[in-house]
């Protein structure tokens, strides 16, 4: 918001970094970034970790749509997700390169935004042995998909909405 610009990756990775560097020098608090979707493909996203880990931001949290990603709330047509084994590559490059064991890595699950539906979030979404013990969420369009969705301890494979 602070380029403003759509969230549609008009704003490169680097300028984001450099923003989050001013960011942490203000502050203590941790710094989880919303990086989309790793802004490109799992060589961006070793990238990414070793620049958001030099500027002491704590996290980043991307999604799996396609690069370059579309805005979630737009309304329409389905919007198209990341083939999950380029998206788990993505996770795991992150997770490997990292330098900082606490430095975290989120897997937001937008299958139930982009239009995909609940069955979809829960069938080819969910989080696989491979990318375990990564935290995952889910984001939702609607209080009608919050409460359709079920709760971490029904057995969902760790979806959250």
């Amino acid at each position: 918001a602070q380029f403003g610009v759509r969230d549609s990756n008009e704003a490169s990775w680097t300028q984001v970094v450099d923003m989050l560097e001013f960011m942490s020098d203000a502050t203590d608090i941790p710094i989880l970034l919303d990086g989309d979707t790793g802004y490109g493909n799992f060589n961006n996203m070793r990238r990414l970790v070793n620049k958001l880990e030099q500027r002491g931001v704590a996290g980043v949290c991307i999604e799996d749509k396609q690069f370059p990603k579309t805005n979630s709330f737009i309304e329409g047509e389905k919007q198209a997700l990341a083939d999950l084994d380029e998206f788990c590559g993505k996770i795991t490059a992150g997770k490997d390169s990292r330098q900082d064991p606490d430095f975290c890595i989120v897997a937001r699950v937008e299958a139930l935004i982009a239009g995909w539906g609940l069955d979809e979030a829960l069938k080819s979404r969910r989080p696989t042995p491979r990318l375990a013990p990564t935290p995952s969420l889910s984001t939702a369009s609607n209080r009608g998909q919050m409460r359709s969705s079920p709760s971490p301890r029904s057995g969902a494979g760790g979806i959250r909405s």
